[in-house]
């Protein structure tokens, strides 16, 4: 592969980072609301039709995808509502199921996050295998950039690979041609499928 298109046309991640947070920031409140809204019932009737009972989602932060309409619909249908809680202290997650937004309480980064008083941490055997993950930007063959932090890309190793990742995010988070790759490392964890308000796309 052409070393320029695997590099995004020669932008390194933080450059790219920036353009497509930009890219995202620029869509206004009226227009997330309502993209989120279609993603959101895009994955509940995914999540239906594969009979899932548990999946772990993530709450919105700024200017993200926005899966609170998931969760509620989640919450309505029985099905298990799972969001990570970040430990900044090696960069590890813990999960925790959650049922209600009172459980959830301000993170270290300011994003909200499962209280552990009202949510103990799920026990590895008890995680979900349906992972719906957020992120700045996603390429045409599963590649996600993401803050930096490397949160999801440690979670994965833990996780195994009996599970299926879906990238939440809108079209104008997509790299603009199909030739565009972003720039991955062997432990960048790439997504299964990718859901936007153009529907979902497995890979």
């Amino acid at each position: 592969m052409d070393e320029q298109l695997h590099l995004a046309a020669g932008l390194d991640k933080n450059m790219l980072r920036q353009k497509m947070l930009a890219a995202r920031n620029s869509l206004s409140a009226e227009e997330c609301a309502e993209k989120s809204a279609v993603v959101c019932r895009y994955l509940a009737e995914w999540l239906t039709e594969k009979a899932a009972k548990r999946v772990m989602c993530y709450a919105p932060f700024r200017s993200e995808l926005d899966t609170r309409p998931l969760m509620e619909w989640a919450w309505q249908s029985g099905l298990g509502v799972v969001l990570p809680r970040s430990e900044p202290a090696d960069r590890s997650m813990s999960l925790h199921l959650i049922s209600r937004w009172e459980d959830l309480i301000a993170g270290a980064y300011g994003i909200m996050e499962p209280d552990p008083a009202a949510s103990p941490a799920l026990a590895e055997q008890e995680w979900p295998r349906i992972i719906i993950v957020p992120g700045v930007a996603f390429d045409s063959c599963g590649g996600r950039l993401g803050y930096g932090g490397g949160y999801y890309d440690r979670f994965a190793q833990r996780l195994g690979d009996e599970s299926v990742w879906i990238g939440a995010a809108f079209d104008v988070q997509l790299m603009s041609l199909e030739m565009e790759k972003l720039p991955m490392q062997p432990h960048d964890k790439r997504m299964d499928g990718l859901i936007t308000e153009s529907g979902l796309r497995l890979f």
